[in-house]
């Protein structure tokens, strides 16, 4: 069983044995050999992952077959070479007892290259203002903490026996840590707000204007205090959810891959009524292809459509 944990490439094919994980290993080198010097390896979604001015292309192994993920644009162009492969219209499905199609690997790699290579990235700094010396603060602070350094959703999040405990970002006007847990504390500077009210039950935002006034020793009490929440089990568990049974395109798509339905079926009953609601709430039923497509490799990755947010 995979589990949630994986934070490279190597420790995702090293969760397979035999014929699965030599079958990633040349995946994964073959992919190598086509992409720029500047493109970057990660975990997204749980799933291998090529970036270069954006994600490239994603590979995941399932039971029978791997799944490659490089975007609608293409494997719409290369319709006709994929016509011998299962594919929907932002993956491929590659029968794993089958060699690997190396030539339609590699042109989907070189298409995916040429499409965003004189693609900007966001300059963060433009709307976030000059945080460097917060930053690095945070940083020395960090270093005296028994915290777990892990990168989610475009971010470095702290993380106490699985919990997230901290993150923090600059904006234009502010600075601002965010503690997961933060409900729980007692705040003796009264400085906690709920910046989302009604949608982050538990999280609650710490923000400066300036670094000046970053007090470290007080910024620490509230991580240590943080820490003691986890420890003592202090959480608020979801709601329960009615369950709702899945209809129309997305019932479809249930139907007709084995695979994707057992995925399906291993999230909780609120993660499926998420994906379930956000199918059924479009309008268009182009609108509802695309959102299937979209959440196609989050369901194969076993994430909730809102995980992010959690």
């Amino acid at each position: 069983m995979i589990t949630s944990s994986i934070s490279t490439v190597d420790e995702y094919i090293n969760q397979f044995e035999g014929a699965k994980k030599a079958y990633l290993i040349q995946v994964r080198q073959l992919i190598a050999q086509a992409v720029p010097a500047s493109a970057t390896e990660t975990i997204s979604y749980q799933m291998p992952t090529i970036r270069f001015n954006g994600n490239l292309i994603h590979f995941a192994m399932n039971k029978q077959h791997l799944g490659i993920y490089p975007g609608p644009e293409a494997i719409a162009h290369f319709a006709a070479q994929l016509k011998n492969f299962k594919t929907t219209k932002g993956a491929i499905q590659i029968p794993i007892d089958q060699p690997i199609p190396e030539k339609i690997i590699l042109d989907i790699v070189d298409f995916n290259v040429k499409k965003l290579k004189d693609k900007q990235g966001p300059n963060w700094h433009k709307n976030r203002g000059n945080w460097l010396e917060a930053e690095e603060l945070m940083q020395q602070i960090m270093l005296k903490t028994t915290l777990k350094k892990e990168f989610k959703w475009g971010s470095d999040i702290y993380t106490h026996k699985g919990k997230n405990v901290i993150g923090w970002g600059g904006f234009k006007h502010f600075f601002s840590l965010w503690f997961y847990n933060g409900v729980f504390l007692e705040d003796k500077e009264n400085v906690l707000i709920s910046a989302s009210e009604g949608k982050t039950k538990a999280l609650r935002q710490w923000r400066f204007e300036d670094v000046s006034e970053m007090d470290s020793t007080k910024i620490e009490a509230y991580i240590q205090e943080s820490i003691r929440t986890i420890d003592e089990g202090k959480e608020i568990k979801p709601a329960k959810t009615p369950i709702i049974s899945p209809s129309g395109l997305l019932l479809e798509a249930l139907q007709s891959d084995q695979v994707f339905q057992d995925h399906f079926r291993t999230l909780t009953p609120g993660k499926q009524k998420e994906y379930i609601q956000y199918i059924d709430e479009a309008k268009q039923e182009k609108t509802k292809l695309s959102r299937l497509e979209k959440i196609k490799p989050m369901i194969h990755a076993n994430k909730g459509l809102n995980d992010k947010y959690k």
